[in-house]
């Protein structure tokens, strides 16, 4: 029987552990010699893949069970549904179901990759997947020099750029406590954005021997747990030899013959259902970058105008902009249940937002708020008192408050 073996790949580097060296890093070549004989589990970076839940019914077939996910989940991503790849996971009883989308071409090209190295790939799992699985009311964190990698839940996880650890963690419910792996005390100490989670959960610090060990305890969770997730399935599923030896003997013939003429009915029903979806989605997907970035009017490439678009929000070094403002929001509007946000608007450098107060007070909340914010100006446009509280209109942009 073969044995299981876990390695990471980043998209050029292999790391796997090897038996009398230790942590070894290679190509995916070598890695493929190293794994001769041996089944592969391989970890991929967690900003590839979106892990979300979705409420499916009760579908057992692995195929109606991916479709279900893909028309489930169409209405909430910005990208071309067929572009994507959809790996539903195993949903605890009463809860929804997760499920991982990841580019399709990134798939292929990851398939491809091991096929062409030699590598017998029965697994595909998201990094941050690979922590420890977290206890009740706890997360599991990992400082991989820029990179944070949180695993949340059982089948919840995200990785993020370190700069944006901060905003990330005050937009999620906070646990009572989480645990924080680096490959040194220095390293945990020199991470900020906890002060941005309320209330302030405990921390609990984990220092490994070096970046080796650290990364050891993903190999030996990818080989260790079953996991709730596998992206190698629907067209990217691995064939073992034997499915493929005696698959044409288990289909009868009348039964391939009842099940193509179910299949091309099926199949023309849902290719004029995707076709009417797509192109729907496609021009919901131009208004709302034509709502964002006005100044555009030849789209080329959406997918790169789009992310050139929210680098140049960000502002210079990574830490002005659009996300500024935003953060200054979320920080003030966070710190009082009497401001809710209703509505916000970017457009020249300027936010424009519309909240609503609990009274007339909640205007100089406001105004006290956003003067302990630096580099943020608050102009309040008009605040309509009614029975329901006070309507606030009100815009920012980046300078000193007056």
């Amino acid at each position: 029987m073969a044995q299981r073996r876990t390695l990471y790949y980043d998209g050029e580097t292999a790391i796997w552990r090897d038996p009398m060296h230790g942590i070894v890093r290679g190509t995916l070549e070598e890695a493929g010699t190293a794994f001769v004989d041996n089944e592969a589990v391989v970890l991929v970076p967690g900003e590839e893949t979106l892990l979300t839940r979705v409420a499916l019914p009760p579908i057992r077939q692995p195929k109606r069970r991916l479709a279900a996910a893909r028309f489930a989940l169409e209405d909430r991503l910005a990208g071309r549904i067929e572009a994507l790849h959809f790996a539903p996971g195993t949903a605890a009883s009463g809860q929804e179901t997760p499920v991982a989308v990841v580019d399709a071409t990134r798939m292929q090209a990851w398939c491809d990759a091991f096929e062409t190295a030699g590598l017998d790939v029965v697994r595909v799992l998201p990094d941050a997947l690979t922590l420890p699985a977290p206890g009740p009311e706890a997360w599991q964190l990992a400082l991989f020099d820029d990179r944070v990698l949180v695993r949340t839940g059982p089948a919840d996880a995200f990785a993020c750029e370190r700069d944006l650890w901060p905003m990330l963690a005050g937009a999620l419910a906070p646990p009572a406590t989480i645990h924080i792996h680096a490959r040194s005390a220095d390293a945990i100490n020199a991470l900020q954005g906890f002060d941005a989670i309320e209330p302030k959960p405990e921390l609990t610090p984990h220092a490994h021997a070096g970046a080796d060990a650290l990364i050891g305890v993903l190999l030996d969770n990818g080989e260790a747990h079953r996991h709730p997730i596998n992206l190698r399935q629907g067209d990217f599923a691995r064939q073992s030899q034997f499915e493929s030896r005696w698959r044409p003997f288990v289909l009868t013939g009348a039964l391939a013959a009842t099940w193509l003429v179910v299949a091309i009915a099926g199949r023309a029903i849902e290719t004029w259902q995707l076709d009417n979806r797509i192109e729907a989605l496609h021009q919901q997907t131009l208004a709302a970058f034509h709502g964002a970035f006005p100044d555009v009017q030849n789209i080329n490439d959406l997918r790169v105008q789009a992310e050139q678009g929210i680098r140049s929000l960000r502002g210079a070094g990574g830490g002005g902009g659009l996300f500024a403002m935003l953060q200054a929001t979320a920080s003030v509007t966070g710190a009082t249940d009497a401001l809710q946000v209703q509505a916000m608007q970017y457009r020249n450098g300027e936010l424009d937002l519309s909240i609503n107060g609990d009274n007339v007070q909640s205007v100089e909340t406001l105004r006290a708020g956003f003067a302990q914010q630096q580099d943020i100006q608050l102009s309040v446009q008009s605040a309509d008192a009614s029975a329901s509280g006070v309507q606030i209109r009100a815009s920012l942009t980046q300078g000193q408050n007056s």
